[in-house]
C-alpha cells in the first residue's frame, strides 16, 4: 500500500511538471485557462461532494464534523497569512510572488497527507482523489509559472515540480501514521480534507477562472468536469 501510494502521487507531480513545461512553449489564453479552471473545480468538488463528505459522515459523523471545522480554521489561517506575505513582498518590490508560492507548498503538502488517508482508507478513494488532485496540479503549475518573472525552462517548469514534490512527503506521512487507523480518526482527516479541496474550489479555481472572463463555455465545463469524475467513480465501483 505505501509504495503503491507513492507510486500513484507520481501522477499529480509530473501534472505539474508539464504545466511548467506547457508555459515554456506557450502562455495558455484566457478563455483556454478559464475552461481549464472550471473542468479542474468539477472535478475537485466532486471528489469533495461524492467521495469524502458522504462516506466520513456515515462512518464517523462527529469527527468528520470535528475534522471539518478544524479544516475551515486551516485553511483561512492560511489565506491569512497568505495575504500578510503577498503584501510584504510588494512593499519590497520582489518580483516573485513569494506569498502564493509559500501557500501553494503549504497546500500540496496538505493534500498529500490528505491523499494519503484516502490510500490508507481504501485504494478506489486513493485513486480517486489522486485524479482530483492531478487537474489541480494542471491548474496551480500555470499559475505558478505565469507569475515567475524569468522564462527559464528550469525555472518555469522545476518551481511547479518542486513544490508538487510536497505532495509526495505528504502522501508518504498520511500512509505512514493513518494505516489502520481507527473510523473516527479517519473520518476527521477526511472531513478536513474535504475542505481543504472545497476551499480550493470556491476560493481559488473559480475565483481566478471568472477572472479571467466567464463564456457559457468555460462554465459548462465545471459540470462536465463533475460528470466526468461521477462516471468514472461510478466504473471504479462496479
Amino acid at each position: 500500500m505505501y509504495l503503491d501510494a507513492l507510486l500513484f502521487t507520481l501522477i499529480p507531480v509530473a501534472a505539474a511538471a508539464f504545466s511548467g513545461l506547457v508555459v515554456t512553449i506557450r502562455t495558455p489564453g484566457e478563455q483556454v485557462t478559464s475552461a481549464v479552471q472550471h473542468l479542474a473545480a468539477g472535478v475537485v468538488f466532486a471528489a469533495a461532494a461524492i467521495e469524502l463528505v458522504p462516506g466520513v459522515l456515515h462512518s464517523a459523523p462527529g469527527p468528520a464534523i470535528v475534522g471539518f471545522a478544524i479544516g475551515i480554521a486551516v485553511m483561512f489561517a492560511l489565506r491569512q497569512f497568505s495575504d500578510a506575505a503577498e503584501r510584504r513582498s510588494k512593499r519590497r518590490g520582489s518580483p516573485v510572488a513569494i506569498g502564493l508560492i509559500a501557500t501553494i507548498g503549504i497546500d500540496f503538502l496538505i493534500d498529500g497527507v490528505v491523499l494519503g488517508a484516502g490510500f490508507a482508507s481504501d485504494r478506489s478513494t486513493g485513486i480517486l482523489l489522486t485524479i482530483a488532485i492531478t487537474l489541480e496540479y494542471l491548474f496551480v503549475g500555470l499559475s505558478v509559472s505565469a507569475t515567475l518573472p524569468t522564462r527559464s525552462p528550469w525555472a518555469l517548469i522545476g518551481l511547479p515540480t518542486m513544490l508538487a514534490l510536497l505532495t509526495l512527503i505528504g502522501t508518504a506521512i498520511g500512509v505512514a501514521t493513518l494505516t489502520g487507523a481507527s473510523k473516527p480518526v479517519m473520518a476527521a482527516v477526511l472531513g478536513f480534507g474535504a475542505v481543504v479541496f472545497m476551499y480550493l474550489v470556491t476560493e481559488e479555481l473559480l475565483v481566478k477562472a471568472h477572472e479571467q472572463g466567464d463564456t457559457a463555455f468555460g462554465s459548462a465545463t465545471f459540470f462536465v468536469g463533475f460528470l466526468c469524475y461521477l462516471l468514472i467513480e461510478q466504473a471504479m465501483a462496479s
